[in-house]
């Protein structure tokens, strides 16, 4: 069995991957399980987990022979959380990550925040730009434990653009006779013009890449390029989308403002990422496109000191910005009746912020009823890692489902987070037993 080690003990000492044998099924009595899809639970539920797949739900009593049997005391079964834009490797402020530590440090802080946030409920996460495929590899091959990991690869940006952290007088990574450092080879790749673009994707690919990301317009974490700033030509996009659709895949843009969202769609980009700036003409875009948003609500809970003390004095006058324009957004969405919203919280460069990942449940829920919340956390968000098609690390089943033939990505929730979603803000004491890939990593019920 693939996950044998990881099963048995989570390396000499550790206590995360609960031993058990594999080899015998786990059937899960006395539930009531929300399947990521419909809104009413299935009460009184058995779920039946051969290896790392769901094989039966059912309301009836299910006979199987020598099964691990997990009573849930009448807890929700559901299934694990998706993020859909993380950034697995910024663990710290950029400016250290690109200054003052080297890979091995950007190695071990990745992987120890990636345990914690496998304990907080995150099953999948959708990497949005930066060296996650070695942290990718060791999570599924049992060396580390964390969520599966879709990684992007290194962002691709044009320069002048929110994929830009150089120094003021440090050299154009790719004129002649400079010699790119660890950051522009790894985060970040520029690229101008439609050869560039097309390199730099085929390179995210090469790497691993299950999906691109594209900076397609300003952003708040880098200096030189105000929110405003409309980023890559048309032609440029259409280079990005077309040679991502040669491997089977597709791309998703960092954008904020109207021009860059409109640009995005027409170039066939399907995943619009953050577009707090948004107003009624772009969301009236979205809705005709039918394309995925993936907003993030989580700075909503931060304050301008933080801002500065991870991002820079620079970049708090335009996270404020973002910040503003967060609760329109949301009014926006709700009022076009977009539902191809997906759950996302781009927390990064500081592990305290990373403890309140889960409070993105809390702000989602000024606009979107509990279900609607969880629906953008579960299978909405399942759909969307799927884009990947072809490219897909992990084809065996689906994700965000409780059903058969998915894959059995469990939480154990005490309460009915369809009807108070609040309770998925304290994982610590509402989620009693986390199951990743058939492996249990925490269970407080034995």
């Amino acid at each position: 069995m693939k996950h044998a080690l990881a099963a048995a003990l989570w390396l000499a000492g550790s206590s995360l991957a609960l031993a058990q044998d594999e080899s015998f099924p786990i059937l899960f009595t006395n539930v009531h399980v929300f399947d990521g899809v419909n809104e009413q639970r299935i009460e009184n539920a058995n779920v039946l987990v051969q290896d790392n797949l769901i094989v039966a739900v059912s309301a009836e009593p299910l006979a199987v022979a020598n099964a691990r049997i997990i009573d849930g005391g009448g807890r929700t079964l559901m299934p694990g959380l998706i993020d859909a834009h993380v950034h697995m490797a910024i663990t710290e402020p950029i400016a250290d990550l690109r200054d003052n530590f080297d890979w091995m440090y950007w190695g071990a802080t990745s992987t120890v925040e990636a345990e914690k946030m496998l304990l907080r409920g995150f099953t999948s996460v959708r990497d949005a730009g930066g060296p996650a495929m070695g942290l990718q590899k060791a999570i599924d091959r049992g060396k580390a434990v964390g969520p599966r990991i879709y990684p992007s690869g290194p962002v691709i940006s044009q320069t002048s653009g929110h994929g830009e952290h150089r120094h003021y007088t440090e050299p154009h990574p790719n004129f002649e006779g400079s010699s790119p450092s660890f950051f522009n080879q790894h985060l970040e790749f520029l690229a101008d013009g439609v050869p560039e673009v097309l390199r730099a994707t085929r390179e995210a690919l090469r790497l691993g890449a299950s999906q691109i990301k594209v900076m397609a317009g300003g952003g708040v974490s880098s200096s030189v390029d105000p929110l405003h700033t409309v980023q890559y030509l048309p032609e440029e996009l259409e280079a990005a989308v077309k040679a991502a659709a040669d491997y089977g895949t597709y791309v998703l843009v960092h954008v904020y403002n109207d021009e860059s969202i409109l640009r995005s769609i027409e170039a066939g980009v399907l995943s619009i990422d953050h577009a707090q700036l948004m107003t009624e003409v772009s969301a009236q875009a979205i809705k005709d496109a039918d394309v995925w948003v993936v907003p993030y609500y989580s700075l909503l809970g931060l304050d301008e000191e933080t801002v500065i003390k991870v991002l820079g004095p620079l970049s708090a006058p335009k996270f404020l910005e973002v910040q503003a324009g967060a609760r329109n957004q949301m009014k926006l969405l709700k009022e076009f009746g977009i539902e191809k919203v997906v759950f996302s919280t781009d927390i990064i460069g500081d592990p305290a912020a990373l403890t309140k990942q889960n409070d993105e449940f809390k702000y989602r829920l000024e606009e979107w009823s509990s279900y609607e919340v969880l629906l953008q956390a579960t299978s909405k968000a399942g759909e969307l890692l799927a884009l990947s098609g072809k490219l897909n690390p992990y084809p065996e089943g689906p994700l965000g489902v409780i059903a058969e033939g998915a894959y059995a990505d469990i939480l154990l929730v005490d309460g009915n987070p369809v009807e108070d979603a609040m309770i998925m803000t304290d994982y610590e004491n509402n989620f009693d037993l986390i199951m990743k890939d058939g492996v249990i990593y925490k269970n407080t019920l034995d």
